[in-house]
């Protein structure tokens, strides 16, 4: 029976000591949830009794305490705790407090028995003191004199009605904020974690004045917030000042971090090699893309670490030490580093900055990996196995289909002919037309419901949106990790179950012309799935 609605037994709570309901006699549901956030026991500032304290050192009776009625407390110690009263005994139950006060409008009804001492014992609670407007609201007008980044780690969990009061444009944002995460249909989580995070910004800097980025990111110390959603609607709004330190792209601060790790000799020939294959060197030649930069650093990081324990510059690197890099890894991650390193030696002493180039007339024997098919009883009802909507979609359009995963994260919306069943993929070499089936065109289309129910007002081009990539205003598309988090869940790889589809195709046909049109494959790729398909019509293959 699921837990809303078991009968739980009424009685008083031992940690707050409160009355309600026992979450299987031990405590109420507010202090099991206190035990999961605070589960260390330590003895308590105020009352030093033992027990689940916050990160002020306060229990929960304490805390509660201090909130409502002595905002000003001192930590010193007080021994003692309120007065607790007899825990009832299972199965006996008590009516819950609300029905011993009668509402104002209704003096018709008789008051129960003991209502007369119930509401001598009631008293009304002390109203909370009104917050001054925080002394540290950012002037527009006033000049910086040295950047410092702001430490939020003063405010604890559970202080937001001891932060400073709000002025008038600060709280009118936050309506907004509110307003923009309901149109958005954004979780009720995540909408109180961003109006709580905004609520803490505006309350000490105020709306007044455009807040440096670096001040909202160092927020991401104080627990329940959201960081991400809170900067993509302040820079629609102009109310950001970019931080320096994270202008570029994501790539370029990975490749930064890579390069940071190594010794500083070798550090500073890693960063002229960088210069040099982004067209910035002595000789004037085509850019590398910094995706093939990073894919460069990630194969010959590890080799340069090693090396570093005793050089202290790659020119000291002989051809002896690079063959004996290659031969310690298997044939894969050889035929990946070779180019990595050679492209680092020759931009190098493209520079002077080495005098011979040790990768030079190193060679790697030739290998040939053919796609390998799926087992069918892994094969079995994927798409049934995927549970989303947009899980089925992905699916089909990988496993049916034969999309690798980059470019279905690429779809645009706009490209979707659902009425004729076409979607065009759009390719450096063209745009490649799909034509769906009937499968495709019912996931489909119970996936578009889906993105319009949860995501009305989204901006994103894309066909794959996500919760993150729907609020963001740049309109990015899903990380490949969501593809992989899929398919990691159905137990394969996007690129295995690609494969798998083509070398099936292939099976049916030996003509690579057909695999070339259907997959929008080119002539290369197509002819080694026909290769794999029918190995013993290989030799007699065109080379």
């Amino acid at each position: 029976m699921p837990e809303d609605k078991r009968r739980w037994p009424v009685g008083q709570c031992p940690v707050c000591l409160g009355w309600g309901q026992m979450r299987q006699y031990t405590c109420c549901a507010a202090c099991s949830k206190w035990r999961r956030a605070f589960p260390g026991q330590a003895a308590c500032l105020r009352c030093s009794r033992v027990s689940h304290v916050s990160r002020d050192g306060l229990c929960r009776p304490c805390l509660l305490i201090v909130r409502t009625e002595d905002p000003g407390w001192i930590p010193a110690p007080e021994p003692g705790r309120p007065l607790q009263l007899a825990f009832l005994l299972p199965g006996v139950s008590l009516p819950r407090a609300s029905s011993l006060i009668l509402p104002a409008n209704r003096k018709d009804k008789q008051a129960p028995a003991g209502l007369a001492t119930a509401r001598r014992v009631i008293q009304p609670r002390r109203p909370r003191p009104v917050q001054p407007v925080s002394p540290h609201l950012v002037d527009p007008a006033q000049a910086v004199l040295f950047d410092a980044r702001r430490d939020w780690s003063f405010l604890n969990a559970g202080e937001l009605d001891q932060l400073p009061a709000l002025t008038p444009a600060a709280a009118a944002i936050i309506d907004e904020l509110d307003q923009h995460a309901r149109a958005g249909g954004w979780t009720s989580g995540s909408r109180n974690n961003a109006t709580k995070t905004l609520r803490v910004l505006l309350a000490w800097l105020g709306a007044d004045a455009p807040v440096p980025e670096a001040d909202i990111r160092a927020l991401s110390v104080r627990p329940s917030t959201t960081i991400r959603r809170v900067l993509a609607f302040l820079r629609e709004r102009s109310m950001v000042i970019p931080d320096p330190a994270r202008q570029g792209t994501a790539v370029e601060r990975t490749i930064s971090h890579h390069i940071g790790t190594l010794p500083d000799g070798i550090a500073g020939e890693v960063r002229q090699w960088v210069k040099v294959v982004r067209g910035q060197g002595r000789r004037a030649h085509q850019e590398l893309p910094f995706s093939s930069v990073r894919s460069y650093l990630n194969c010959f990081c590890p080799v340069l670490a090693g090396w570093s324990e005793h050089v202290t510059s790659l020119r000291e690197i002989t051809r002896d030490d690079v063959q004996e890099a290659l031969d310690q890894r298997p044939g894969v991650t050889a035929h990946n580093l070779l180019p990595a390193l050679r492209s680092l030696f020759r931009a190098l002493k493209q520079e002077r900055i080495i005098f011979r180039d040790p990768t030079r007339g190193i060679t790697l024997r030739a290998m040939q990996r053919l796609p390998a098919p799926i087992p069918s009883d892994q094969l079995r009802g994927l798409i049934d196995r995927a549970g989303t909507p947009i899980a089925k979609v992905a699916t089909a359009m990988i496993a049916i289909h034969g999309l690798g995963k980059n470019e279905t994260t690429l779809l645009l919306i706009e490209d979707l002919d659902l009425s004729r069943g076409r979607l065009a993929v759009r390719r450096p070499t063209g745009t490649h037309i799909v034509y769906l089936d009937e499968l495709s065109r019912t996931l489909m289309a119970g996936w578009l419901r889906e993105r319009h129910r949860c995501w009305p007002l989204t901006g994103n081009p894309h066909l794959l949106v996500t919760s993150q990539t729907a609020a963001d205003g740049s309109g990015p598309p899903i990380a490949l990790t969501v593809i992989e988090a899929i398919f990691a869940g159905i137990g394969l790889t996007p690129s295995k179950v690609r494969q798998d589809r083509i070398l099936d195709e292939a099976r049916h046909t030996a003509d690579p012309v057909h695999l070339m049109r259907v997959f929008g494959l080119t002539a290369k790729p197509a002819m080694k799935y026909v290769q794999a398909a029918h190995p013993e019509r290989g030799p007699a293959m065109p080379r």
